[in-house]
C-alpha cells in the first residue's frame, strides 16, 4: 500500500494506468479510514498513522485497489492509496442493518509506499456498489491465484549431492552399457 503515489492523468481525476492494467470497477461517494495505529493500543485517529476522507473514488483494476480523495473532504496530506490486490488481506463485506454497505480488511504496506506496519482498511460505499465491488475483487483473486503459480524457469534448481561414492554407501556402479 502506499499513500500520495498514484500517478495522475493531466486533468486529475484518473489515475494513469500501469502496464498490462485493465479497469473493470469504478465507483464513486465512498468513505475511506485507514488506520495505521497498533490495534492493540492507541485511540483511532490518534496519530500520524490515522487518514480518513468522506468522499472519493475507489477504482479497482486488475493490478491494484485506488482510492482519489476529493481534497475538500479528507484528512489534510492525504490525496490518494494505492493497494496491491495481493496486499489486501482478510477481507469482508458487512452489511449493518443501519447505514450502508462496507469493505474491511488488513492492508500490509509496500516498500516505499509512506507507511511501515499493517493497517486496518474501511471502505464505505455509501451509494452503493459494495457487492459488486466484492464480486469483481473476489473473481480477480481467484484469478491470481490460479496463474500465480512459480514458473519453472524460476524454480531452484536441485541441490548438488557432490561424489556420490565416498557420501553414499550404498552406490552402485552405472550399468555396462554406459562407461563413466
Amino acid at each position: 500500500m502506499s499513500i500520495n503515489w498514484v500517478m495522475l492523468t493531466q486533468d486529475g481525476t484518473a489515475p494513469v494506468p500501469l502496464p498490462q492494467e485493465k479497469t473493470f470497477f469504478t465507483q464513486t461517494d465512498v468513505k475511506l479510514v485507514l488506520d495505521c495505529n497498533d490495534s492493540a493500543g492507541g485511540y483511532p485517529g490518534n496519530s500520524e498513522g490515522y487518514y480518513e476522507s468522506n468522499k472519493g473514488t475507489v477504482i479497482l483494476s486488475n493490478q491494484r485497489i485506488i482510492f482519489l480523495a476529493q481534497t475538500s473532504t479528507c484528512t489534510p496530506q492525504f490525496k490518494n492509496l494505492t493497494i496491491p490486490l495481493l496486499n489486501f488481506k482478510s477481507w469482508k463485506l458487512e452489511q449493518p442493518w443501519f447505514g450502508a454497505n462496507y469493505v474491511a480488511g488488513v492492508v500490509i504496506p509496500v516498500q516505499g509506499g509512506g507507511l511501515t506496519r499493517n493497517s486496518q482498511l474501511k471502505l464505505t460505499f455509501t451509494e452503493g456498489g459494495a457487492i459488486e465491488f466484492t464480486n469483481i475483487l473476489r473473481s480477480l483473486l481467484e484469478r491470481i491465484g490460479e496463474v500465480n503459480e512459480i514458473p519453472r524457469e524460476y524454480e531452484p534448481l536441485p541441490a548438488y549431492e557432490g561424489d556420490s561414492n565416498s557420501s553414499n554407501p550404498n552406490h552402485e556402479p552405472p550399468p555396462p552399457q554406459y562407461s563413466a
